[in-house]
């Protein structure tokens, strides 16, 4: 049983003319006779069958044609996705990204990519999540690409984008908000909000403590920094994170970090796909657009 006979069966069953149907089909009336013919050894039973001059379908053909119908329309669905998959220009990209850049670099980044008319038919579906939960759904295969703190995956490929500033968020009354800057061992004593073991940030902040000799003092966490401004305007503790929009609608102040604490805390930001999985012409066209226009130090 192949696709064309299959064709030629409901093409026959609608027109029930041997000659319009080839015509339809593009091909011989003897050419179509002989795929109903084979079609219907194959099956066991006839299809058509003639009655005063008039082709017929018979209750076996009758019987069979919406089953052939469907199969024939999962056909022509596959046909249409794979065009859709191989044109880069056409189709769907899950991209994951991390909270803190929904606000700013994701829709400079998505505003700069459909500026080419040529994207204009690509469709772009954000996800939004801690670092840990995009490897993992990077690494699953519901996403494509994710833009995200550092990965130690072997099976990833990281290209670094561009580096986050980190700020102190402290109360208003806090005694180091009228400082134009502090330094990270201004903060030796102070209670700090984490993002949990999920997020990198955590063990960033711990790392560059380190690197001055200190251990950071965590004492609250939290799922991601849209969170940490009522509890850092209600005194519970302060943080160090990347500025979200949440942060200015709290009463809180956002304090700088100077030189050289500034540049140690700089968070990396990558841009990382599965190094062996095939990737989309849609994704990697997305992907090459951020490399090309992003990457910093190219």
């Amino acid at each position: 049983m192949t696709i064309q006979q299959l064709k030629c069966f409901s093409v026959m069953a609608e027109v029930l003319h041997y000659t319009k149907a080839a015509n339809q089909l593009y091909v011989s009336q003897p050419s179509l006779s002989y795929s109903i013919s084979e079609l219907e050894k194959e099956l066991g039973f006839p299809l058509f069958e003639r009655r005063d001059n008039k082709t017929y379908l018979t209750h076996f053909g009758e019987s069979i044609l919406p089953y052939v119908r469907v199969a024939l329309d999962k056909l022509e669905a596959i046909q249409i996705k794979a065009y859709e998959l191989a044109d880069p220009f056409t189709g769907s990209i899950n991209l994951g990204n991390i909270y803190s850049i929904s606000f700013d670099f994701i829709p400079q980044l998505l505003e700069r990519f459909y500026t080419n008319k040529e994207n204009g038919n690509i469709t772009v579906s954000c996800v939004q999540g801690v670092n840990r939960l995009l490897i993992d759904k990077l690494m699953e295969g519901s996403l494509d690409l994710i833009i995200s703190g550092e990965s130690r995956e072997q099976d990833l490929i990281s290209t670094q984008i561009f580096t986050q500033e980190l700020k102190l968020i402290v109360p208003q009354n806090h005694p180091l908000a009228g400082r134009e800057s502090v330094l990270i061992k201004d903060l030796k004593d102070e209670g700090l909000i984490s993002l949990g073991p999920n997020s990198n940030i955590t063990g960033h902040i711990s790392a560059c403590f380190r690197e001055r000799g200190l251990e950071p003092k965590f004492v609250l966490s939290v799922a991601e920094c849209s969170a940490m401004g009522a509890f850092i305007s209600s005194e519970m503790a302060v943080a160090i994170a990347p500025v979200v929009p949440s942060f200015h609608s709290n009463n809180v102040c956002i304090i700088p970090f100077a030189q050289p604490d500034n540049e140690l805390l700089g968070r990396k930001i990558y841009l990382q796909w599965v190094k062996e999985r095939y990737l989309p012409p849609t994704a990697r066209r997305l992907r090459d657009f951020i490399v090309e226009e992003f990457v910093e130090n190219k």
